[in-house]
């Protein structure tokens, strides 16, 4: 009865990972064409040897520049995310959540978080899913010490290294080819495969924690079998795929999820992980799911999602056909312009006295012979067809170009480099403003379906493997007393306290992306104002300019405690002359009469204030 317990759970994890590989077939063919665009990689096997063969990298350039947006947003903020307390009242806590948002900031950093959000919008935007598996794992931590040896002449030191282990946090990402989510979008199940080496697998099944059995790891061989899901691998990150017969891996199938009786649909194991290897070995039978959080430690989301779809789709997706025929045109192009540099020509080897002279091509400086058949005036060789790129095509080219950018939410001013057109400051400006909008939606779903439950996973699981952090991390970030404490603590209590005490708040990304578009307001605000004085005036009248300066800054996210003066300025009243219990700021009369003062002539008082040049603003709203 247990056999068959076994052969059926093997058999509906086997067919569950076959069910999500049917539903996602068509998402893994634009993503393996997404990553060869990425990787510079397009067929050329129509061209014809002396044709250009060149590449433009808009795919890649796009990529990058909307991921480095995003890790920005982190780099550039002291704090990004916050840890709160679901009372509002921190008294009476266990561990308080200022104390828990510096150790997990402290495992963020050592985890290389922020490459790892980069690594997760690049994944959103070329195969539209963003996967990660949250754990930890134990890490050495060596120790050194002096011994001291003998006395006298024969007394020495050397210095002795002992290996001690600490736990830390770890954030994998996970291809979209080694991820099987249940197609449905019901949540039953989710399926992880990938490769291992046999020794680390046997490794696991080691030892007191051990979550494999040994007794079946011990009989495992190296995998066989066909699998391409290492060559798609290496094709997405641009490696050859490694060949060698000294390593032995092993294919390993990792399911979490609900195991339903297929004849009677009752619930037979209910969130439990199975893991087998090489598709055949049981090495992991139907466990409950060992996390205190009881949740899946994968978390997926897309970058734009899809109603009912579960993969989402890529924003590469149609930028990487046009790239392809922006290819092709570029190439033409290039061809043509070779073909108007070279050109071609014909010979009369008739009229030539010497015919063996063009063997080897024409070199310049060369002198033809001719016999006496060529006629007076005539040529031995002159040019068939030379090259020209007309207009239409060069059209074609910067419509082409211009739809490739805007597939990707991007333009030539983001991708560094000048537009090929003449563009107004207000068109700049508006395509900014609609791109910064589109990209403030997908931020704030970001941080939502991905870095929120990730920071969430992460604290539970710093809780649950809280007995197993160096003591040492606690004293060196809380000091020697509250450090000893907090190492004293219990993983239950700890976990206890913080999964009911304290929720996350996610704000770095969007709140980059708002600061820029607040920018943006500010400074069209002040070409508006400066481009007409009664508008100076009345402005100066009503609202101060410290303030204003002060949300300028604050968009800009400069830190004012850096820059402020020891010297307080002088109340606005006081400035304009006003007396005690007068209406508060300068009448537009006092203003012009202050920049008068300030021997300032035939400029504009707002100019005057920000560094006395007149701001420039666009020509329609001159004319307003």
């Amino acid at each position: 009865m247990t056999e068959r317990k076994e052969d059926y759970c093997k058999r509906y994890v086997l067919s569950m990972r076959n069910e999500a590989k049917t539903g996602k077939q068509n998402r893994m063919d634009l993503n393996k064409d997404n990553y060869s665009m990425y990787q510079l990689e397009h067929d050329f096997s129509h061209k014809i040897p002396g044709q250009s063969k060149e590449v433009l990298p808009k795919t890649r350039n796009a990529t990058e520049q909307i991921k480095s947006n995003f890790q920005q947003s982190l780099s550039d903020l002291a704090d990004w995310y916050r840890i709160v307390g679901t009372s509002g009242n921190d008294e009476g806590m266990l561990i308080k959540p200022a104390e828990m948002y510096k150790l997990q900031s402290f495992m963020l950093k050592r985890s290389n978080y922020f490459s790892h959000v980069g690594n997760s919008v690049q994944s959103g935007l070329l195969g539209s899913l963003s996967i990660s598996k949250v754990m930890g794992e134990l890490v050495p931590k060596p120790k050194f010490t002096v011994r001291k040896e003998g006395k006298g002449k024969s007394y020495s030191k050397s210095v002795v290294m002992s290996e001690d282990k600490t736990w830390e946090l770890r954030f994998r990402d996970i291809r979209q080819e080694n991820y099987y989510p249940d197609p449905t979008g019901g949540g039953l199940y989710e399926v992880e495969e990938c490769e291992m080496d046999l020794h680390v697998v046997k490794m696991l099944a080691e030892g007191d924690d051990a979550i494999y059995d040994k007794a079946i790891t011990d009989q495992l061989q190296a995998w066989s079998g066909h699998d391409m899901s290492e060559q798609t691998k290496y094709r997405e990150t641009g490696m050859n795929v490694p060949v060698s017969g000294m390593r032995p891996r092993v294919k390993i199938t990792e399911f979490i999820g609900d195991i339903i009786d297929e004849s009677t649909g009752a619930m037979l194991h209910e969130n439990c992980i199975v893991t087998l290897a090489n598709e055949q070995h049981m090495i992991r039978p139907p466990t409950p799911n060992p996390m205190w959080h009881q949740r899946s430690h994968i978390v997926a989301a897309p970058l734009i999602e899809v109603a009912n779809s579960v993969w989402g789709v890529a924003m590469m997706d149609a930028g990487t056909k046009h790239n392809r025929s922006l290819i092709e045109i570029f190439n033409l192009m290039l061809d043509s312009a070779i073909k108007s540099v070279w050109g071609i020509s014909q010979i009369r080897v008739d009229m030539m006295d010497d015919p063996t002279q063009i063997t080897d091509g024409i070199r310049w400086g060369t002198n033809i012979k001719t016999n006496s058949g060529l006629p007076i005036g005539g040529k031995v060789m002159e040019s068939v067809v030379t090259g020209d790129v007309s207009p239409d095509v060069i059209n074609i080219y910067n419509l082409l170009s211009q739809e490739t950018m805007t597939s990707m939410m991007t333009n030539d001013m983001r991708m560094g480099a000048q537009s090929m057109r003449a563009v107004k400051a207000t068109e700049v400006v508006a395509a900014e403003n609609s791109i910064t909008a589109v990209m403030q939606g997908m931020a704030k779903n970001f941080e939502e379906k991905k870095i929120q439950p990730e920071l969430e996973l992460a604290c539970w699981t710093i809780c649950q493997n809280w007995d197993l952090i160096d003591k040492e991390i606690f004293k060196s970030l809380f000091g020697e007393k509250r450090g000893e404490e907090l190492a004293m603590l219990e993983p239950q209590d700890v976990f206890v306290a913080t999964v009911n005490g304290m929720k996350f708040e996610v704000f770095g990304i969007s709140l980059t992306l708002r600061r820029q578009a607040d920018f943006r307001k500010w400074t069209t605000f002040l070409q508006v104002i400066a481009g007409n004085e009664t508008l100076t005036e009345a402005f100066l009248a009503k609202y101060s300019f410290e303030k204003l300066l002060g949300e300028i800054m604050t968009a800009l996210d400069i830190d004012k405690s850096k820059i402020e003066s020891a010297q307080q300025p002088q109340p606005a009243t006081e400035m304009a002359g006003a007396q005690p219990g007068g209406a508060p700021g300068a009448s537009p009369d006092i203003a012009s009469q202050q920049m008068s003062a300030a021997n300032i002539p035939n400029q504009n008082p707002l100019a005057a204030a920000f560094g006395g040049q007149q701001m420039s603003m666009p020509s329609a709203q001159r004319m307003a």
